[in-house]
């Protein structure tokens, strides 16, 4: 019996010390792993393509292997063909640079002018704008015009200046005639609205000769949007001017609200605004007399602006702005004109709270509040609130 127990012990330690070995050696081979790939990173480095492509075979149980295989086929893009890139792209699914590398071989078909070619590869929408320009310009090579026409004006209506790839593609559904130029005259806006003076003007400048004298107004106002009150006398009052004037106007109140605020009334005469776009540049104003170097007047007509409005965003600030002053009539108008789905709000509900009790109404006031409670997470949100109020 003592025997086999000694047998026993034996065989167990004996495969503690082979377990031993075994995971030193596995260490061992780790870092001989380590060490063969930072070499052959230095060897790429110094373009030692031979030292490269006698070392990599053994490398291919290496976690960092896949990079190497990016580095391959990326130093060598335009001559790879496409199952090369497709079968690295499906092995390797959460690799950070194979993310990338579909768009980049979806450029690098295009410059090959291989349109057929491209589509195979990419049956579906890139990620990359270069990428998608190409594809569609692909769509049109191959006689697919609408969905060419239909993602070129996706990719067209943005503030953003577009890389050079997408230049084909509207050049080419330009000279189809299927551009709408209303499609033309949203991305001047969105251009201006963005601050892409740039691009502004490059738009401008290509309007049809019969256009230039809106053309240059519309230079001129992205140059100096302080000139809004000219371009508003000057130029034809249509849906897109007015739009032109908005934008412009919420620059200058950036600048300057008072300014901004006096120019209303001759902005509404002069492009005969009506009273939703004349309440829109009094948001846009309001917005900008929110702090506490107001005068009574400016406060007055911030508030009777507001009182007129529909945006929820700009009615809560108010409503904020009457937390921070502590002014609870104020709290409470504001509260009340808030359209009911904002009301709904966890934040709003507790001051409906607050101020009910505040009047007594004890009961209304509880039942909110324990609805609240109710309410998975709101137990620390609520003692935050309960903490601001007996701070202030």
């Amino acid at each position: 019996m003592e025997k086999a127990k000694q047998v026993t012990w034996r065989l167990l330690a004996a495969g503690v010390c082979l377990l031993t070995v075994s995971s030193v050696a596995r260490a061992d081979s780790l870092d001989e792993q380590r060490s063969r790939y930072a070499q052959i990173k230095q060897a790429w480095d110094n373009r030692q393509m031979d030292v490269v492509e006698q070392m990599m075979p053994g490398l291919k149980d290496y976690p960092l292997y896949p990079y190497l295989e990016y580095r391959q086929i990326t130093d060598d893009l335009m001559n790879q063909p496409a199952v090369t890139v497709t079968n690295f792209v499906r092995a390797n699914p959460t690799l950070p640079p194979a993310r990338t590398l579909q768009s980049r071989f979806v450029n690098e078909l295009a410059r090959r002018e291989d349109w057929r070619g491209l589509l195979a590869f990419s049956p579906e929408k890139p990620g990359t704008t270069e990428a998608q320009c190409n594809y569609y310009y692909a769509k049109w090579n191959t006689g697919q015009s609408e969905e060419a026409w239909q993602g070129a004006k996706e990719l067209w209506l943005t503030g953003k200046s577009q890389p050079n790839a997408c230049d084909k593609l509207f050049s080419v559904w330009r000279a189809s005639g299927k551009q709408d130029p209303l499609a033309y005259l949203e991305r001047i806006r969105l251009a201006m609205k963005a601050g892409n003076t740039g691009l502004v003007t490059v738009l401008a400048g290509q309007m049809p000769a019969d256009y230039q004298t809106i053309a240059s107004a519309i230079i001129s106002l992205a140059n100096n949007p302080n000139t809004v009150l000219t371009f508003a006398r000057t130029t034809g009052a249509t849906d897109f001017t007015r739009q032109m004037a908005a934008v412009a106007f919420a620059s200058v109140a950036r600048q300057d609200a008072e300014n901004a605020r006096l120019m209303i009334p001759s902005l509404a005469q002069a492009q005969q605004l009506n009273e939703d776009h004349i309440q829109e540049l009094r948001d846009i104003v309001a917005w900008r007399l929110m702090g506490n170097d107001v005068t009574d007047e400016q406060a007055k007509w911030r508030d009777d602006a507001i009182m007129r409005s529909q945006s929820t965003s700009l009615i809560e600030r108010r409503v904020r702005m009457a937390l921070g002053t502590g002014d609870r009539r104020g709290l409470n108008t504001w509260l009340a004109r808030l359209p009911m789905e904002a009301k709904e709000k966890d934040e709003w509900r507790y001051w409906q709270a607050d101020l009910l009790l505040e009047r007594g109404r004890e009961a209304e006031a509880k039942e909110i509040l324990h609805q609240l409670m109710q309410q998975r997470g709101s137990t620390r949100w609520l003692q935050h609130n309960a903490s601001e109020k007996s701070m202030s």
